[in-house]
């Protein structure tokens, strides 16, 4: 996905490091598991919140340890894998392969081309294991295309399409392991419809996170960037990204949520922020560099 669904880590103990470090590594070795080696190039903290927040609204059997790996030969890592961990390993690659093929429409570099080929069979894997979610995205993506064609469209219809998408995976996650734990798939349909409306809106506001993160870039090479068509400045940007955050952490609060709620919230009031503020503090420290007054 975007990189923006990350924890502040400054904000958490210890052991809710590890345990998040857990979420992730566990991610990455079920997407070993389940795709090879490869695929761990699919892996992303966005992914591994989803794993979090669904294990907390179920609760179904957690698989936690420790190991060496390909990235840490000398240390043990912990990691930590449920159900949901399959769910979401699927998830990275299909949305991983779309995001090759955005690469090779843009570009067409040899590289581009390259992963995407190299990702084609891990996809078809993933459209047998999880074929309705792939069509989802598949029919999300076009519609993405059109709109960011199309000169007349709303400045946020993209990432109205990106978040009715988001929304239809975390719903349909909540009842994807039913087969493989009845004990907890009465609570994942219970509250599959809340869930789907959080995943909306949180996925609406990383859309257009990423946007403004990508700003700068975006308006040198001319590429679609709704912030761009809007000509926001960065007060602007923060301003209708703190609404869509309001909206997704209400949504997130109104959920029965206990386990590991303290680090989620990290990631949602917090963590979402860090690349912009990175980036605008960066841009505003080299205006001032360049005897331009920051805004």
């Amino acid at each position: 996905m975007f990189g923006i669904a990350v924890a502040r880590l400054d904000q958490v103990s210890d052991e809710e490091k590890e345990r998040y470090q857990a979420f992730y590594c566990g991610l990455c070795r079920t997407l070993k598991r389940r795709y090879g080696q490869v695929s761990r190039a699919a892996l992303s903290y966005d992914l591994a919140f989803l794993v979090m927040f669904l294990d907390s609204l179920t609760e179904p059997a957690q698989n936690c340890g420790a190991a060496h790996c390909i990235s840490h030969p000398k240390k043990r890592m912990p990691y930590c894998e449920s159900i949901y961990s399959d769910y979401a390993a699927d998830l990275s690659v299909a949305l991983a392969y779309h995001k090759c093929l955005d690469d090779v429409s843009d570009d067409g570099t040899a590289r581009a081309r390259t992963i995407e080929h190299m990702m084609r069979g891990h996809y078809a894997k993933a459209v047998k294991r999880i074929p309705e979610e792939c069509s989802a995205i598949e029919g999300a993506m076009r519609k993405i295309n059109q709109l960011e064609a199309d000169a007349d469209a709303p400045p946020d219809a993209c990432a109205r399409v990106f978040g009715q998408l988001m929304g239809q995976l975390f719903a349909a996650g909540c009842v994807w392991g039913r087969s493989l734990s009845p004990d907890s798939a009465w609570e994942g349909t219970m509250w599959a419809r809340a869930a789907g409306e959080f995943g909306a809106l949180l996925g609406r506001f990383i859309y257009l996170m990423d946007a403004a993160v990508d700003y700068a870039d975006d308006k040198k090479t001319g590429s679609y960037n709704p912030f761009v068509r809007l000509d926001a400045n960065p007060g602007q940007m923060r301003e209708i990204l703190t609404v869509l955050a309001g909206d997704a952490t209400s949504a997130f609060e109104r959920l029965p949520l206990v386990q590991d709620v303290h680090l989620m919230r990290s990631v949602l009031y917090a963590g979402v922020w860090q690349k912009f503020n990175h980036t605008y503090k960066e841009m505003s420290e080299a205006k001032t560099m360049e005897g331009v007054p920051s805004e």
